[in-house]
């Protein structure tokens, strides 16, 4: 057989049912191969889409994305999708072509040290040269994808290589025979220590990221959130890993001011980065913090920390759930948490804007009353994911989320939709998006059309890079300076657009018409792109929060 038929049984080894790729002679024998052991392979437009995409894979199913690109421009278009997945811990294990090995430094076309040169964005990078040996390093790196810490791993296989005859008789063994398939647990004396800091505090919180998400942490969360009463803010992933109508959910970390409050942060799967102050600006100096994470690298990293715990999220917060009934539970601070919360999220919602335009926050309430447990909603852009984040609802882990991650990486939205669909045909997908993130990527509305993936764009319209526009604005005080640079064209038309490439399109401009739009397109049963017209003088708390950063 083929080497690239072994490399085809290796990733459907690994449960995986769709692959994304860009056509190239030498990795197009691969993909037959895949399509013949019944592997969905969905062709992109671009390859940094083919990243997104296999990023977006991961994300829904919780298992290795798997990326084909060709060689050379085709792996350095990967790149900001690699280095996206890794600063997520999305596991990827992405494959791109080579020139021939017999030719390597003889200046082959189209040749890179593609290997060498992302090993800085992924936790591993081979390039094989041993065709019978080919799928040893195909089941490497999912084993360096999906332990520890997920993230991407790349293989670059020279044409040669990839395409060479190996004998048939190699056994493949299951997963759990070359890779820990178990959890990282910490030792009983880290939960000993937390039970007592816990029965000290007054006041709480939980701040779950997404190691909460990719452990599949969601119930034991809840549950020991209700068993002790204590407030959940959540970022990245987590959002959704308790549902956002719980009388305990305390909304997003990001930006959120009323964690100053607590006397103790149980923060767990998640970095003290940016978005959480570095642990020092979201959270009150007295404050004492627990920091649970996977990733030992993580632990004290910008603020000390008052217990330092290695561990799988699921394991750690089993572990303290079964010694719950040593710890008392905190009813009257969660009640005082909640009616702060309440009142916070009433100011956001404020009266329609006086120019009668749509606000992005009316814009998405009509759509949070649409969503369902069972849907997918992919939200991409600056303000938009930032009131998506704050008012849309999620009953489940994975119901919405931010396609943008720890990297800020924008465009991903539309990718990771197709993804998600071709993961889960049977559910709606929502991708919202702003209008300056769409375009990023807005052509892999064809990919959908032609592989017939019928997902629901929704371009939340202000003709600006809105995030940029808000935070210069309130950094320098002034409209001129804010809109230098950031202002784009008001008479685009991207439901027109996507019109060109064969889906549906619908312009929005009024309160109360997106529910009727949404229901024609989804009974068109095609790829729909929705471009609804919003206010561009709404500013949110986040641009509020960044516009240090980035002013």
């Amino acid at each position: 057989m083929e080497a690239s038929e072994l490399v085809a049984k290796v990733i459907v080894n690994e449960g995986v049912r769709s692959v994304f790729a860009l056509p190239s002679g030498e990795i197009l024998p691969l993909c037959e191969h895949l399509r013949d052991e019944g592997v969905n392979v969905i062709f992109a437009r671009h390859e940094q889409a083919v990243g997104n995409m296999a990023e977006g894979y991961a994300r829904v199913t919780r298992n290795a994305g798997v990326a084909i690109v060709p060689t050379g421009p085709g792996l350095a278009s990967l790149m900001p999708a690699l280095a996206q997945a890794y600063y997520s811990g999305s596991p990827i294990v992405a494959i791109s072509g080579h020139s021939k090995f017999e030719n390597l430094d003889r200046n082959a076309f189209e040749e890179i040290e593609g290997a060498r040169w992302v090993e800085r964005y992924v936790k591993w990078s081979k390039m094989p040269i041993f065709p019978e040996r080919l799928h040893e390093y195909v089941q490497e790196a999912f084993r360096h994808a999906l332990s520890g810490k997920f993230g991407p791993a790349l293989l670059e296989i020279p044409k040669d290589v990839l395409n060479a005859e190996v004998e048939n008789d190699v056994e493949l063994a299951p997963p759990e025979r070359y890779r820990y398939t178990g959890r990282i647990v910490c030792e009983s004396r880290f939960f000993d220590r937390a039970i007592e800091m816990l029965n000290s505090a007054e006041k709480p919180v939980i701040v779950a990221g997404s190691g909460v998400y990719w452990s599949g942490a969601e119930e034991e969360l809840r549950m020991l959130a209700e068993r002790l009463s204590i407030p959940v803010a959540v970022n990245g992933m987590a959002f959704g890993t308790i549902p956002t109508t719980h009388p305990l959910y305390a909304g997003p970390a990001p930006g959120n001011v009323l964690l100053k409050e607590a006397d103790l942060v149980m923060v767990i799967g998640t970095r003290l980065d940016d978005f959480l102050g570095f642990g020092v600006g979201l959270f009150s100096d007295e404050a004492r913090i627990i920091q649970v994470d996977i990733d030992w690298s993580q632990i004290g990293k910008n603020r000390y920390v008052d217990l330092g715990v290695v561990s799988d999220a699921k394991a750690f917060l089993s572990g303290l759930l079964e010694r719950a009934n040593g710890i008392k539970r905190f009813d009257y601070w969660a009640k005082e948490f909640g009616e702060m919360a309440k009142g916070m999220m009433e100011m956001l919602v404020r009266p329609a804007s006086e120019n009668g335009m749509l606000k992005p926050q009316e814009m998405m309430l009509e759509l949070s009353s649409l969503i369902t447990r069972d849907d997918i909603v992919v939200l991409d852009g600056g303000e938009t994911t930032a009131w998506g984040l704050l008012l849309l609802k999620a009953e489940r882990a994975g119901n919405v989320f931010n396609s943008q991650g720890e990297l800020g990486h924008l465009g991903a939205g539309v990718p990771m939709g197709i993804a998600a669909k071709s993961a889960f045909p049977e559910k709606r997908v929502f991708v919202v998006t702003g209008d300056g993130s769409f375009l990023f990527n807005g052509v892999e509305i064809e990919t959908a059309v032609r592989h017939e993936l019928p997902i629901i764009v929704i371009v939340a319209n202000d003709s600006a890079w809105g995030m940029v526009c808000h935070t210069r604005y309130l950094s320098t005080g002034s409209k001129e300076r804010a809109c230098f640079g950031t202002l784009l064209n008001e008479n685009a038309r991207y439901d027109k657009f996507a019109e060109s490439l064969g889906a549906y399109g619908e312009l929005v401009e009024k309160k109360g018409e997106l529910t009727e739009a949404i229901r024609r397109a989804v009974e068109s049963g095609m790829p729909a792109v929705i471009d609804v017209r919003i206010s561009r003088e709404e500013m949110s708390p986040l641009a509020y929060m960044l516009s240090g950063v980035e002013g």
